[in-house]
């Protein structure tokens, strides 16, 4: 094997490979779920680790070793594993095409690859869904579903709106239309008042999109409990659901990471190759996660009707503004 083989394999494997995409989502979820609590006036997890930091690691691995896996007569036994397994690793590629990777995987219109693994990663939800007979899991998935293809243009938009903008001024020698070039420049957008305008009105709306991917109140009307059980969830147990628990954890990270490399600068004012820059890409995350959790802990759920419209009016029309005055820079 090859010394340049093995280094790939270190980065897929170790960073920013499964082993740091299981570590930095499982403490997402200890911090938003502290967070969470200390909002509610609770503890939240306190007693395996420091903090209880441990918790979600143990309730994954418990779930993952020790709770059996059932599955129904007519459902698929081995299906769900193989596409949640595919969820995972597109996450996993798409941070390979981040700053956040040694590799730096980048070529003229990466961007359609990084939004297809975006995609993926969230369609996966869907299909789990559609894999059990179950008529909860049935109506939790069609909700989900029909929240998707709302919320998914709308996404791909608030992705494409940075890259335009980045590749108009900054990409002369640097492969265009690039999730790599738009990373490492996003930070200048904000120099200029048109496209500082433009990137504000897409980061408001990317958040309330991601709110909906990772069915957050007020978009948590697939898994609504009083009404369709878990949703999309109901009929799975064991291995299989310590997957899905760690797919949507993952998606947080993950996304929320690209949010804070594609709109607010990643490590400026400090440049990717400043190790201070690390400690100001860990503090503009956590906050990302934080407004997230705020969101999550002042609203109610909402009706299906109430959440479209709300992606709609908060969401859709901030993008078409951004996209507009996008179009304008990009022709003149």
């Amino acid at each position: 094997m090859s010394v340049e083989t093995l280094q790939i394999l270190v980065f897929v494997l170790v960073y920013p490979g499964l082993l740091f995409v299981i570590a930095a989502s499982l403490f997402t979820e200890w911090y938003f779920r502290k967070l969470y609590a200390r909002m509610q006036n609770r503890m939240g997890p306190a007693y395996v680790g420091p903090f209880g930091i441990l918790q979600p690691f143990a309730d994954f691995f418990k779930l993952l070793t020790s709770k059996e896996d059932i599955t129904t007569v007519v459902g698929l036994k081995k299906s769900p594993a193989f596409a949640l397994a595919l969820g995972i690793g597109a996450l996993i590629a798409l941070l390979l095409m981040t700053p956040a990777s040694p590799l730096g995987i980048a070529f003229n219109y990466d961007i359609v690859l990084a939004l297809y693994l975006m995609l993926w990663a969230t369609f996966t939800f869907v299909l789990v869904g559609f894999m059990s007979p179950n008529p909860y899991t049935i109506t939790g998935t069609s909700r989900y579903l029909t929240m998707f293809l709302v919320y998914e243009p709308i996404w791909v938009a608030n992705l494409l709106i940075p890259t335009i903008l980045v590749t108009k001024y900054f990409a002369k020698a640097e492969p265009s239309f690039s999730l790599l070039t738009t990373c490492l420049h996003s930070g200048e957008l904000w120099s200029n008042p048109l496209t500082a305008i433009a990137t504000a009105l897409t980061f408001v709306s990317a958040l309330i999109v991601l709110q909906a991917k990772v069915m957050f109140k007020p978009f948590d009307i697939p898994d609504a409990e009083q009404e369709v059980v878990a949703g999309p969830l109901t009929e799975y147990s064991g291995p299989k659901l310590a997957l899905i628990y760690l797919l949507h954890d993952a998606e947080l990270m993950v996304l929320s990471l690209i949010l804070v490399f594609v709109f607010l600068g990643g490590p400026a004012p400090f440049g990717y190759g400043d190790l201070l820059g690390i400690p100001v890409i860990i503090v503009k995350y956590l906050i990302v996660v934080l407004v997230l959790t705020i969101i999550k802990a002042s609203t109610a759920r909402y009706r299906l009707d109430q959440a479209l419209g709300l992606l709609a009016k908060y969401s859709l029309i901030p993008t078409l503004i951004a996209l507009a005055i996008t179009a304008a820079i990009y022709l003149t």
